[in-house]
């Protein structure tokens, strides 16, 4: 299964009217009777729940006011995620009258109507404290609380990471939820701005929306809806014109062709770093001993000790744990036996967890080698992987075929990706006409023709240090940012990040939240720029619509400045 979560809202989902849709509670019983876990989204308390759904133990977990508390039905414990809005808030807005207030464990809550009175006594007592809409409520939250930071916790809980749920969501306290999922979806009756964040939106409204939801995960895992994830989350690189080229996060392999010790090593290990900026857990199976283990990852067995199956299947109980299992001290003629052991148990892992995401393979040809071929019926089944190999005659064919797209890099890529067209028996490829001394790198998608593009590999953070000063403080010419707004003016040009933030205090406020909601920034950033951690970044800012104009800038000007702090 892709996806083993649905995380969702209440109001406007499951509960319209204040009456719980029973069909919708149905739905969500057939789901969890496929294996996957349900969770609830809430900024109701926990007391108010059982006044509207029949049972509470139809969620495995419920994540209530806003993202403060976690409750386990099935063991009746919650659980406190911040400290409580100090009583002095309360008594304050008591005095100034305000008597529809409604404390939780954590929040308060009053009427929306009474917002300014909660934001003016926030500012006179100096506290650090959020206010936002659910509704017709306005809540008092403590800082760094919300709906998708509770559902990291009750993800962590349920041993299951971000990368596996779908979340569904209604209102305006929802873009939070929506943020930090694989695959966002919003119901119909949604608000405009979040069916704007979602991947997609339910044909039916409310209860409706979620039990259409519901089926296609049951009977399709949402493979039907093509706007389910991003056909190139992972990036392979940039063609002259500066256009992206990837491949989905799910579904496809990928072959690299290319010297270990040079040009293929540096593609894999900035592939690898890749997936670790979007939060991936891969796991290095390294044949050859020769893999550069990042500092962080941890590295299980070496020369002297081989690694056990156990092992490496407690490191990867922990989602923040990225091994290499280096194979160096097993014979090459126990490799494959040795991984015989291993990946159907990382394929058990796999069904529970949906971890690890990706398996990067140093050496393949250790474990299937092209003299001992077998037919495809007989060799495993591979999902996720990469493998990194010199030779595609030294692999079995059988694998080969298993390999959606292949990257060549290195002087011989053109000659490389001649050689696997001829053990996969396909058209020799067409290759592209070179226009400088370097080759960059050849991406086949083997399925679409035999039609590589020629690509820019994306720079690894080492390389992206060396071009700081000229994204910083030098001038980018047609690539800078120009402010425009919504009528096309004023036409403020930004040769660089420095003037970037400079002129972002400088603009006016609705030109700057019309680029900034229309993801304008991180587009810049990520397109032009071709700086993917930094974009990511931007565009988790650009996605929290509640932030007044003031935050956004600093935070987003604070996101830069640290972003290449970081980097000297």
């Amino acid at each position: 299964m892709r996806y083993l979560a649905l995380a969702m809202n209440l109001d406007g989902t499951l509960v319209t009217g204040g009456r719980a849709d029973v069909a919708a509670l149905a739905a969500l019983a057939r789901l969890r009777l496929t294996g996957r876990r349900v969770i609830l989204v809430t900024s109701r308390r926990l007391v108010e729940l059982t006044s509207v759904l029949p049972s509470l133990d139809t969620f495995d977990c419920i994540v209530a006011e806003n993202g403060a508390l976690l409750h386990w039905p099935s063991r009746r414990e919650s659980t406190l995620l911040c400290r409580p809005v100090p009583e002095p808030f309360v008594r304050a807005l008591q005095g100034r009258g305000v008597t529809s207030l409604v404390r939780g464990q954590a929040v308060v809550q009053a009427p929306r109507a009474q917002a300014s009175a909660l934001v003016e006594v926030v500012g006179e007592l100096g506290l650090e404290l959020q206010v936002i809409f659910a509704g017709a409520q306005a809540l008092a939250v403590p800082p760094g609380i919300n709906k998708g930071e509770g559902l990291r916790e009750a993800l962590l809980s349920l041993g299951l990471s971000v990368h596996e749920v779908v979340s569904l969501g209604c209102g305006a306290s929802d873009h939070s939820l929506l943020g930090v999922s694989e695959c966002a979806v919003a119901v119909a009756n949604a608000l405009p701005a979040l069916k704007a964040r979602a991947a997609f939106t339910t044909r039916g409204a409310a209860g409706a929306g979620v039990i259409e939801l519901v089926e296609d995960l049951v009977q399709h895992d949402l493979q039907v809806a093509e706007a389910w994830t991003p056909r190139d989350a992972l990036t392979l690189g940039y063609d002259d014109a500066g256009v992206r080229a990837g491949i989905p996060s799910y579904g496809e392999n990928l072959l690299v062709l290319g010297p270990r010790a040079g040009e293929g090593a540096s593609y894999v290990q900035g592939f690898l770093e890749r997936l670790l900026q979007r939060r991936y857990q891969p796991c290095v199976i390294d044949c050859l001993g020769d893999f550069e283990v990042r500092d962080d990852m941890v590295k299980l067995g070496g020369r002297v000790q081989a690694p056990r199956v156990q092992q490496v299947l407690a490191a990867l109980t922990a989602p923040s744990v990225k091994p290499v299992v280096s194979l160096a001290a097993v014979a090459p003629e126990a490799q494959p036996d040795f991984f015989r052991e291993l990946l159907p148990a990382l394929e058990g892992m796999r069904l529970r967890t949906g971890r690890p995401h990706w398996l990067i393979v140093n050496g393949a040809e250790r474990l299937w080698p092209a003299g001992a071929e077998g037919s495809r019926r007989d060799a495993p089944k591979l999902g996720e992987t990469l493998l990194l190999v010199e030779d595609p005659d030294a692999v079995a064919r059988s694998i080969l075929q298993q390999m959606e797209v292949a990257v060549a890099v290195g002087p011989a890529a053109g000659r490389a990706l001649q050689q696997l067209a001829s053990a996969l028996e396909e058209p020799a490829p067409h290759l592209p006409l070179r226009t400088g001394a370097a080759p960059g790198v050849l991406a086949w998608f083997v399925a679409e023709g035999p039609w590589p593009l020629k690509l820019r590999a994306p720079p690894r953070r080492a390389e992206r240090l060396r071009r700081v000063p000229e994204q910083v403080e030098g001038d980018l010419g047609d690539r800078s940012f120009i402010f425009r707004g919504r009528q096309g003016q004023p036409e403020l040009r930004a040769h660089n990040l420095s003037a970037f933030c400079q002129q972002a205090s400088q603009v006016d406020e609705d030109t700057w939240l019309f680029h900034l909601w229309h993801g304008d920034f991180s587009r810049w950033v990520r397109d032009v720029l071709h700086d993917d951690a930094l974009a990511q970044k931007l565009s988790a800012i650009e996605c929290r619509y509640e932030l007044p104009a003031a935050d956004s800038r600093r935070e987003v000007c604070g996101a830069i400045a640290h972003h290449y702090a970081l980097a000297a």
